[in-house]
């Protein structure tokens, strides 16, 4: 039964089949290979797989993206960015880490945030003599960033996996996310000055006062969401349906940059991206039930214990395991994949469950810069039209600070927790 699971998902891959499909065609095979249970199983656990409130926060935080997207809040935000940062060595480049930043903090979605921002500055970073390479390694790295500050789809779903309170991970993930985004422009600006690249002019406070007002309606949007949870006014998932409400307010009564017309196309995207995300999850669970039957979990664990039992290093194990699976498989995937697995290693060693899943998906986010398989390298790319091969390149040095950063909250767990620990 293993054997027939671990087979045909390695077929699947080799032939390029979709990992959503890959994992349901596996779990059927070994089904059929065992006959220990009805083929009819596979569909009801899909549908159990799916059939969770939590999950429902998916969609609506899809929404809200797609929604300020197209309402103008990016374009604000990236406003309000340059008046902040444009004056500082690569100017233009710090307000796309900047605006990423801030645009994390609504949409949920590393290739939404890379969507958003990137269509914006890169052209106009092209314009002020950035080389298009360079452009583009910024926005894929700070795009990561979508992922790591709340409200996260990532932080959702491991949260559901793993039976982590997927509030107090919200919250627990400020710091990091807030840490990685200095250590981009802290990089961005070493760059930016041994290449000469350009500064704007500075802004007085007063200029700054306008960009301000424009975009603080959006930017009200994660203290809303993030506020509610943390006073427990509402959870994670309806905090989502607050947030789709407020989103079409604004952006219909306020900068009335939003028609009746648009919605059909919002709608559809944020459908399109949901249903790719619900059916990965739902083809996982028939797959991760027959892992569990044939005790992988715990085959794993007695195999990473037997190479250590010290915390530091076991974590330093997962860690890398995260990152070569992110080069080539989707963030998703490999939450409902490895979790299982290394979720137990990480109680029986004592890791705080909350750190664990801040490591886990920066870890993760991380991948999603990194190539050959790396979603905001792809989004990145048929924006700017570099080659996937220039861009590879030219992001190394933001790799490099993002898992310098990734190992400072692996081994400082203080920084994921101290927000949980003060605020529930």
């Amino acid at each position: 039964m293993l054997f027939a699971l671990v087979a045909t998902l390695l077929i699947a891959f080799l032939i390029n089949v979709p990992i959503g499909f890959a994992l349901a065609i596996a779990a059927l095979a070994s089904l059929v290979a065992s006959g220990m249970a009805p083929i009819g199983i596979l569909p009801q656990r899909m549908i159990a797989g799916v059939n969770s409130f939590p999950l429902l926060a998916i969609p609506l935080f899809m929404l809200v993206g797609s929604i300020m997207e197209r309402g103008g809040i990016s374009r604000r935000i990236v406003s309000l960015a340059s008046s902040l940062l444009g004056h500082v060595s690569g100017g233009l480049a710090a307000v796309s880490i900047l605006a990423c930043t801030f645009f994390a903090a609504i949409s949920g979605s590393a290739p939404g945030t890379a969507a958003a921002v990137g269509e914006l500055t890169i052209p106009e970073m092209e314009k002020r003599g950035y080389s298009k390479a360079y452009a583009s390694a910024v926005v894929s790295s700070a795009s990561c960033l979508g992922v790591i500050i709340p409200p996260s789809i990532t932080f959702i779903i491991f949260g559901i996996v793993a039976n982590v309170s997927i509030g107090q991970l919200f919250v627990a993930a400020i710091i990091p996310g807030i840490f990685l985004a200095v250590l981009l422009i802290g990089v961005n600006l070493i760059w930016s000055r041994k290449h000469g690249y350009p500064t704007e002019d500075r802004r007085t406070w007063k200029e700054r006062w306008q960009p301000f007002l424009d975009s603080v309606w959006g930017l009200l949007l994660p203290i809303i969401i993030l506020g509610g949870i943390m006073t427990g006014a509402f959870t994670p998932t309806e905090s989502a349906a607050i947030a789709v409400v407020y989103g079409l307010i604004i952006s219909f009564f306020v900068y009335k940059e939003l028609r009746l017309s648009d919605l059909v196309p919002i709608f559809y995207k944020a459908s399109l991206n949901s249903a790719m995300i619900m059916l990965l999850i739902a083809a996982a669970s028939p797959f991760g039930w027959v892992m569990i039957i044939e005790q992988v979990p715990q085959m794993a664990s007695s195999a990473i214990l037997g190479i250590s039992t010290n915390m530091y290093i076991i974590l330093m194990l997962i860690i890398i395991m995260y990152l070569i699976l992110g080069t080539f498989m989707e963030t998703g995937a490999i939450i409902l994949l490895a979790v299982p697995i290394f979720a137990p290693i990480a109680q029986q060693l004592g890791i705080d469950m909350v750190h664990f899943g801040v490591v886990t998906v920066v870890a993760l986010a991380i991948g999603m810069a990194t190539p050959p398989v790396g979603i905001t390298l792809f989004a990145t790319c048929g924006i700017s039209g570099v080659s996937i091969g220039r861009l590879s390149r030219a992001i190394v040095p933001f790799l490099i600070a993002l898992i310098l950063g990734l190992m400072v909250l692996a081994y400082v767990p203080f920084l994921s927790t101290f927000l949980p620990g003060l605020l529930f």
